[in-house]
């Protein structure tokens, strides 16, 4: 999969929900292999530490992307401007509140789609695998969003491919979350930014494992 990093230089890529271990390695390892990484988070200081990564390599906007009528501004001032990748981290960062996840996404989906048209963009969308003993409402959710990407596609009339990579937790001796999940770049890469052609794969549900607590 490295081979593809070299298909991100001077791409766009949007990561909204950044501000949690995951967007430190996609914001990171995007901007280092050339991308201009735009990173979205609620907390501004989040955004800002993620900035310090790659100076001049990624920028940022403070936005709650989980209330509609942000997502539908940033669309309206975002317009035409093409997209390449649109990363979804909402389902790692907001964990809790998995319901709100999804419409967020879809919303957000939705209000960058001009821009991700114009750019012959694709989605990605992280997700979780339910842990053992999660409750029904969690596996119910994340088992939505594991199939939310096909929908967005239907929607869309098949023109965005938008995909999902999902995290397992592995079994073995733990490590720190960010160097755990540091397996999500390559997978990511490929799954942005692999030659698709024609009738290429608009949808597919990827999974790693991460030995991560």
């Amino acid at each position: 999969m490295v081979g593809f990093a070299e298909h991100v230089a001077g791409k766009t890529v949007l990561i909204a929900a950044a501000g949690c271990a995951a967007g430190v390695v996609l914001a990171q390892g995007l901007a280092r292999a050339g991308a201009q990484v735009i990173v979205i988070d609620r907390e501004d200081r989040r955004c800002q530490a993620l900035a310090r990564l790659v100076p001049g390599r990624i920028e940022t906007l403070a936005l709650d992307v989980l209330r509609p009528s942000v997502c539908a501004r940033l669309g309206a001032l975002w317009g035409q401007t093409p997209i390449d990748l649109l990363i979804h981290l909402q389902p790692l960062r907001m964990a809790a509140r998995l319901g709100a996840v999804t419409m967020g996404i879809a919303g957000l989906s939705r209000a960058l789609r001009p821009g991700l048209q114009a750019g012959q963009g694709r989605s990605l969308i992280v997700n979780a695998v339910p842990c053992a003993g999660a409750g029904a409402a969690e596996r119910a959710c994340r088992l939505g969003l594991d199939h939310l990407g096909g929908y967005l596609v239907q929607e869309a009339g098949g023109a965005q491919p938008v995909h999902t990579l999902r995290l397992m937790r592995a079994e073995g001796p733990r490590r720190g979350t960010t160097a755990a999940l540091s397996v999500v770049l390559e997978p990511a890469i490929f799954l942005g930014f692999a030659p698709g052609g024609e009738g290429g794969v608009q949808s597919s549900c990827v999974t790693v494992c991460a030995a991560c607590d």
